[in-house]
């Protein structure tokens, strides 16, 4: 037997082939078992995170859910920014390509409906790789209703928040500023406020299924579920109110218009809070049109004011105790200052007018003259404590600060010369802020555009301008008021600017525009002009602050001719308007 069996192995028939073939097969299925033991133990014991992950790839959808921006409205909850909900078209690259007509075709129909360039829908429909592509957003609802009522694969519709302007695209463009199509501030207030406005996004997550081809995943029932909502913007009100915006707006195209001018600026604000009720830019576009801005020209814009500043000089010699109203000066038609010749575009039949005759006749050479009585270091402090050389706490995006050289970099004929508003540069709202100081008495008040920041449950944060500092006595600010409104009296320059029934305070100014290359003198042999007024009223009691400034009027112009006209226009209209009357003045509004 044993024997046998030796001789069986020694010499293999058919049996024994058998055998072997039953070892090799039991090794592979033990090799075999112990990968898949391997791989299991791989999977739930060495290295479980990386796979579950990969599973929840395949079936968790996470989506981002925009916030709502805040609405921009202003001081009488009228709306001037909102946003609202549209429909936006998107696709799916890959159901495109497998859905039967092709990127081409499904480009030409969607442009057929909405517009847009084909072939850059077409380059984006044929991205293989590509899960979402952007066809055409923030549609108008019947539009989007078009697209997806053509049924074309792979092509959707989703909910996007658009930007857009209740009261007119054009009014309080230059304020307000802009948004891209994403929502972000890129201008404006839109900008300044982009973190308040913007909100908290929300996010959605679902587990769905596997997609069969050419249909879309369904979401699975019990499958995981989260939904945290957005929180909505914050809200800006604004001191702004959208009726007056809107007259500004209107008057200061038209007198741009008739004038023939570049460009105009004006600004309204209330004296004792520094609220800015208006505040507008028109301009000539490329085909000539005079249009409303979106370049806030009122804080970006600087110039050498021109005779708007002097009352900023008469002030200063009156805190000095130097002059009154009543001091005179002998005036010729020019005079020479260190071989710089003044002299005077009003000419008089007087050759000794006093200081109201000064201002109301608007004399180059009598303020050169007074301002000799103070030092230039002491000049310069008025100046600066009337805010020229510094921005205004506005804080506005692009808003410039000015330009007032230190006292030490004067030459002989700076002091003058700034008296009279030239070797310096200023906004029309520096300007403006610097006129509030009669208007208040003697005390600087800083403007704000932004009454309020109201959250999502309707709290109201209000937002208030600091104390102001005083830069002359309320006597001083009084006198000079007095003088200011002889300016607007028959045979002043600013005669034009007056209201029946309210007695206005207020400057002309015509200044020279500095050219690029220097000087007052274009490459032509031109002088550029800036016309201006600057005010408040009613004198007695003031209640509103105003300044217009218009740029290159053609012809012969002048501030009392061309700005002062429409400083009495929009100064009829606020009043009006605020019901403010000749002599009480209670501010209404």
């Amino acid at each position: 037997m044993t024997t046998a069996f030796f001789g069986a192995i020694r010499t293999p028939g058919r049996s024994g082939f058998s055998g072997l073939r039953i070892v090799f097969l039991g090794v592979c299925i033990i090799a075999v078992g112990a990968g898949m033991i391997f791989r299991l133990v791989s999977l739930q014991v060495l290295d479980p995170e990386r796979y579950v992950e990969h599973g929840e790839s395949q079936r968790i959808r996470t989506a981002s859910l925009a916030a709502e921006r805040g609405s921009i409205v202003d001081r009488n909850g009228i709306e001037l920014a909102v946003s609202t909900p549209r429909e936006s078209i998107w696709a799916d690259p890959r159901l495109v390509l497998t859905g039967g007509i092709g990127p081409a075709e499904t480009a030409r129909q969607i442009v057929a409906v909405a517009g847009g360039d084909a072939g850059q829908l077409t380059t984006r429909l044929s991205n293989e790789s590509a899960k979402f592509a952007w066809m055409a957003r923030q549609l108008d609802d019947d539009v989007a209703a078009a697209i997806l009522d053509l049924e074309l694969p792979g092509i959707y519709a989703t909910e996007e928040q658009a930007r857009i302007t209740p009261s007119g695209s054009d009014v309080a463009r230059g304020i307000l500023g802009r948004t891209d199509i994403d929502g972000l501030g890129l201008s404006g207030l839109e900008a300044q406020y982009d973190s308040a406005l913007t909100g908290e996004p929300g996010r959605i997550v679902v587990e769905r299924g596997l997609a069969s081809a050419g249909s879309q995943a369904l979401t699975i029932p019990d499958g995981e579920y989260e939904l945290v909502s957005p929180t909505a913007g914050d809200s800006l009100v604004l001191t702004l109110d959208r009726t007056v915006q809107f007259e500004v707006e209107s008057l200061l195209q038209q007198t741009v218009r008739d004038s023939g001018a570049v460009s105009g600026t004006a600004i309204v604000s209330r004296t004792a809070t520094g609220e800015i009720l208006a505040m507008s830019t028109v301009a000539r576009n490329g085909d000539g049109e005079v249009v409303v801005s979106g370049e806030n020209k009122a804080v970006t814009w600087i110039v050498e004011p021109g005779s708007i500043s002097k009352p900023l000089a008469i002030a200063a010699l009156i805190e000095e105790d130097l002059i009154d109203s009543n001091t005179t000066v002998e005036v010729a038609d020019e005079i020479e200052i260190y071989d710089i010749e003044f002299s005077d575009s009003v000419r008089t039949n007087q050759s000794v007018l006093s200081t109201a005759d000064i201002l109301k006749n608007s004399s180059n050479v009598g303020v050169a003259l007074l301002i000799d009585r103070i030092g230039n270091e002491k000049f310069h402090e008025y100046l600066t404590n009337f805010g020229l050389g510094s921005a205004t706490e506005l804080d506005f995006p692009g808003e410039s600060g000015g330009i007032l050289h230190p006292e030490d970099e004067w030459s002989g004929v700076s002091k003058p010369f700034a008296a009279i508003g030239y070797g310096y540069a200023a906004t029309p709202l520096q300007m403006l802020r610097s006129y509030n100081v009669f208007a208040n008495g003697g005390v600087l008040v800083e403007p704000h555009l932004v009454a309020g920041i109201q959250d999502a449950d309707g709290d109201l944060d209000i937002v208030s301008p600091r104390s102001g500092d005083r830069v002359i006595s309320e006597e001083t600010a009084a006198e000079v008021t007095a003088l200011l409104a002889g300016v607007v009296s028959e045979g002043g320059t600013g005669a034009l600017a007056s209201v029946p029934g309210y007695q206005i305070a207020g400057k002309t100014g015509t200044a020279r525009i500095a050219q690029p290359g220097g000087g007052y003198i274009d490459e032509f042999g031109q002088v550029h002009l800036l016309t201006s007024f600057a005010g408040y009223l009613p004198a007695g009691d003031p209640e509103l602050s105003i300044i217009v400034m218009i740029e290159e009027p053609e012809g012969d112009a002048s501030g009392g001719r061309v700005a002062a006209p429409l400083f009495g226009e929009i100064s009829n209209f606020a009043l009006q308007h605020f019901r403010i009357p000749p002599a009480a003045a209670v501010f209404d509004g």
